[in-house]
C-alpha cells in the first residue's frame, strides 16, 4: 500500500512544476526597447554685425577703352602678326597689307612733284628775266602779266604735287596697321589673303580691360532720392561709398571699385539713369560682357543680427528659422528679413545675438523634439560650414 502512494506522488510532481513555471513566465513583463538617441543637427550661433546701408544691382562689365581696327586703304591682307586673344603694345604692327599699289602711287606722286618743282624753277627764271627787260621798256605789261600767271600756276601745281606725295606716303604707311594702345587683341574677322577696305568693317579689335568698367542702371526715383541726400559731384560722392562685385560663379571679386560716372539724362524707355563704376583688373579675371552683381555700401552702418540664408524657411505664414533652446529642444521662430550679405541675411526682427539656429539636419527635426546640437562656423561670404572645437551636448 505504501509503495503505491509513493509512485502516485512522483507522477504528480512534474505536472505541478510545469504549472508553476507557466505562471511565472506569464506574470513576467516584456523588456523595454532601448531609447533612441536624439538626432544630431548642426547649429550656428548668430551674432551682431555692423550692417551698412547698401543696394545690389545687376551689372555688366565693359572695356574701359576699345578700338576697332579697320583698313584705311583697299588692299589684300598679306600678314597677320599677332595671336588672337594675346596682349599687344601700343605701336605694335598687327597687319601688313599688300603695298604694291601704294608704293607705285608714291613713286608717281614723287615724279610729279619733281616735274612741278622744275616747272616752278623755269617759271621763276622767266619771270625774273621778264621783269628785267620790262624795266628797260623791251617787254609789254601784258607779256609780263602772262609770265606772272605762269609762275603762280606752277607754284599751285607744286603745292598739289606735294600734297599728292604726302597722301601717297600716308597710304603706304596705312599698309602697316598698328595697335593704338596697350591692350588685348580680339579675334581675326578676315583671313590672310582677303581684300579689305574702309567699308569692310573691323578686321579685329583692341580692348583695354585694366581697369574695367562695370555698367548698371538706377531707377530714376531712387536716383533723385540719392541726389537729394548727397550733394556734390559724382567723384565726391564716390569717396563715401564702397563697391564690390560677386562674379557669375558666386565668388566675390578680390578688388574694390569706385563710382566713376552718372549720365546727365535718363533713359526714356526704361526710366533709369545709366551709371558706371570702375574696377582694377590686373589679372584679367574680368572679361567685357560679364553679368555680375554690384554691391554698393555706405561707409558706416548700425549693428544688426545676421543669419545664414540656409537656415531660413518659408511657409504661407511667413519666413521662419528653427532654434535650439537651452533644454536642447527645437523651437520655431518667425523672422523678418532685410537685405542679403553674401551667404547671410540681415534680420530686422525675430532673433537675438547668441541664438542657435539649425543649418544642417532640418529635414530630420520638428518643433518640440530634443536634439543633439553640434556648433559650426559659417563663412559669411561663401556659406561654407566648418566644425569648431566646441561640440555642444
Amino acid at each position: 500500500m505504501s509503495s503505491f502512494v509513493v509512485r502516485k506522488e512522483r507522477v504528480r510532481h512534474p505536472v505541478m512544476v510545469a504549472l508553476a513555471l507557466s505562471l511565472v513566465v506569464g506574470c513576467s513583463e516584456a523588456p523595454e526597447p532601448p531609447k533612441a538617441a536624439p538626432p544630431s543637427v548642426s547649429v550656428v550661433v548668430v551674432e551682431n554685425s555692423e550692417v551698412r546701408p547698401s543696394r545690389e544691382f545687376v551689372a555688366r562689365t565693359a572695356a574701359s577703352a576699345k578700338a576697332d581696327i579697320t583698313a584705311r586703304i583697299e588692299a589684300e591682307i598679306r600678314e597677320a602678326l599677332f595671336e588672337e586673344g594675346a596682349r599687344v603694345s601700343q605701336g605694335q604692327v598687327l597687319f601688313r597689307l599688300e603695298d604694291t599699289t601704294a608704293s607705285a602711287s608714291l613713286k608717281q606722286a614723287e615724279a610729279e612733284l619733281a616735274a612741278a618743282r622744275a616747272e616752278v624753277d623755269s617759271a621763276s627764271k622767266n619771270l625774273r628775266r621778264g621783269e628785267e627787260v620790262a624795266g628797260k621798256g623791251f617787254l609789254s605789261d601784258a607779256d609780263l602779266d602772262q609770265l606772272k600767271d605762269r609762275f603762280s600756276a606752277a607754284e599751285s601745281r607744286l603745292q598739289s604735287a606735294e600734297a599728292a606725295v604726302d597722301k601717297a606716303r600716308t597710304n603706304l604707311d596705312y599698309a602697316e596697321i598698328r595697335a593704338p594702345f596697350d591692350g588685348w587683341v580680339g579675334r581675326l574677322n578676315f583671313d590672310v589673303g582677303s581684300v579689305v577696305s574702309p567699308s569692310s568693317g573691323p578686321i579685329t579689335e583692341v580692348l583695354v580691360t585694366d581697369p574695367i568698367y562695370v555698367q548698371f542702371e538706377v531707377n530714376e526715383g531712387d536716383y533723385i532720392s540719392f541726389r537729394r541726400a548727397n550733394t556734390g559731384s559724382t567723384r565726391d560722392i564716390a569717396t563715401q561709398l564702397s563697391l564690390s562685385l560677386t562674379l557669375p560663379d558666386g565668388e566675390s571679386y578680390d578688388q574694390n571699385g569706385v563710382l566713376d560716372f552718372a549720365d546727365v539724362r535718363t533713359e526714356s524707355s526704361t526710366g533709369t539713369v545709366p551709371m558706371r563704376a570702375v574696377f582694377p583688373n590686373p589679372n584679367s579675371i574680368l572679361l567685357p560682357g560679364l553679368y555680375v552683381t554690384l554691391l554698393i555700401e555706405g561707409q558706416s552702418g548700425e549693428m544688426q543680427v545676421l543669419v545664414p540664408q540656409v537656415a531660413i524657411q518659408e511657409t504661407i505664414e511667413g519666413k521662419f528659422v528653427l532654434l535650439v533652446n537651452d533644454q536642447q529642444e527645437v523651437i520655431q521662430r518667425f523672422v523678418t528679413t532685410g537685405p542679403r550679405r553674401g551667404a547671410m541675411m540681415v534680420l530686422e526682427s525675430g532673433l537675438e545675438a547668441g541664438d542657435r539656429v539649425i543649418v544642417e539636419g532640418l529635414q530630420k527635426v520638428r518643433s518640440g523634439i530634443t536634439v543633439s546640437p553640434v556648433r559650426k562656423w559659417i563663412d559669411p561670404q561663401t556659406g561654407a560650414l566648418r566644425e569648431t572645437e566646441e561640440a555642444e551636448q
